[in-house]
């Protein structure tokens, strides 16, 4: 486990500030061995022992027991720690303060050797949470999660020793395993980890964190990386790029996307550059699409409407001519035959505004052998459709139903409050 917080750094600029985990230092146990580009005899019959072994797995899911899930009775009686969360988009008072961070003149440094960031479906160590706001929510994904066959495990930040103690009662009555949960302390602003947390790396077969400035005038959340680095000594990168998490999605081929929200939170700097900068921090060749209008998703975020499943398999939101103009139809649509053009097999869920609320089932989460899928009160064939598909396109995965009624009325669900730990033990061919 991580050791306990020290001092908060502030946001300094400057690439490679901490040096990386050594083995066998404290944070989660990564190993630290990698694939040779080209094999030897040796080397390929380690390989062929790996795909083995990833074939036995695969081979022992229909054998596996099912992860535990919380009994709604007592989700219902946990108490949040936060009165009045903030939302995933900017607050009233939040919009009239928000100006875009200027970055220093100094150039940054990334990454020197081979990079690339992990696509969410590839083997991942665990989750990040932050604990506070939606405590049921987190429980009801946080038991599955550690209990699954095999468990992953799960990082909580928290604010201090007080609420470490309560995490822990509140997780352990619901009936999670605490052998895989962590605490690290850390201040922060929001629930909404995934757009402000650490974004791991392998950098050259160690993992590392590639750091963007928040686009949130919330500078305990825009630290929280920081924070990781420091309690898990590994280096981290600043990408000179204002950004929010959820706006990026990638497959392990490298193919990543965004929309241009990210080119209209960078006054100045042009598409071109900000693709180069995803190359050279994350190893990415990205591409971007145009948002959904603000009116319709005050985020803009891709992971709204779209969600990475497998290799050559994609989840994109299907919306009605109607809704928002008939803008979500049109970038979805688009989206999808491009991607379909590129080889992907394209996976669909209904998606749609209600209430002043973005319903979507692309905002679900893939962690190894679960896929926890969002699902919403008073919209059961909506529902039913959405399992339904997650089955058809992961018939290896186990299906979790998460009820996410509480939380989408601020703009984001499970996708949005979970950043994935990756595993960097088995490399791909595409490394």
């Amino acid at each position: 486990m991580p050791p306990e917080a020290g001092p908060l750094p502030g946001k300094a600029s400057g690439a490679g500030r901490r040096p990386a985990m050594p083995p066998g230092a404290t944070g989660p146990n990564m190993a630290r061995w990698r694939f040779p580009d080209r094999l030897s005899g040796p080397a390929m019959m380690l390989r062929s022992l790996c795909v083995l072994l990833t074939c036995l797995a695969a081979a022992a899911v229909a054998d596996a027991a099912p992860a535990r899930r919380a009994d709604p009775a007592y989700l219902a009686s946990i108490v949040d720690d936060e009165a009045d969360p903030l939302p995933r988009g900017l607050s009233a008072r939040e919009r009239a303060i928000w100006q875009p961070p200027q970055w220093p003149s100094a150039p940054l440094a990334p990454p020197a050797g081979p990079v690339r960031a992990q696509a969410e479906y590839e083997a991942n160590h665990g989750l990040m949470i932050r604990w506070g706001a939606y405590n049921a929510l987190h429980t009801s994904m946080v038991v599955p999660i550690t209990t699954a066959d095999p468990p992953s495990d799960v990082w909580v930040v928290v604010s201090g020793t007080s609420q470490e103690t309560s995490a822990r009662d509140v997780l352990a009555g619901g009936g999670a395993d605490m052998d895989h949960v962590h605490f690290v302390t850390a201040p922060s602003d929001s629930v909404w980890i995934r757009d402000y947390g650490p974004r791991f790396i392998d950098d050259a077969g160690r993992r590392a964190i590639s750091d963007h400035t928040y686009n949130r005038p919330r500078p305990n959340d825009d630290r929280v990386p920081q924070a990781i680095a420091a309690q898990w000594n590994e280096t981290l990168y600043d990408l000179p790029l204002t950004h929010g998490g959820g706006n990026f999605h990638l497959f392990r081929n490298r193919d990543a996307f965004m929309t241009r929200l990210i080119v209209n939170e960078n006054p100045g700097v042009g598409e071109q550059q900000i693709k180069d900068d995803y190359a050279a921090y994350q190893g990415l060749n990205l591409t971007l699409t145009d948002p959904f209008p603000s009116s319709y998703d005050s985020t803009q975020h891709i992971d709204m409407w779209m969600l990475p499943l497998a290799d050559g398999k994609v989840l994109i939101g299907e919306y009605a001519a109607g809704e928002g103009g008939g803008v979500p139809k049109t970038v979805t649509d688009a989206t999808a035959s491009a991607m379909q053009d590129r080889g992907y097999t394209v996976y669909r869920t209904p998606g749609w505004r209600a209430g002043g609320a973005h319903y979507t089932y692309t905002n679900s989460v893939i962690m190894n052998r679960l896929v926890l899928v969002c699902q919403f009160n008073g919209y059961a064939t909506q529902n039913a459709q959405a399992v339904a598909t997650f089955q058809s396109a992961l018939p290896e995965h186990e299906i979790v139903p998460v009820d996410c009624s509480s939380i989408i009325g601020l703009s984001g669900a499970i996708h949005c409050i979970v950043m994935h730990v990756p595993d960097l033990l088995f490399r791909a061919d595409h490394d």
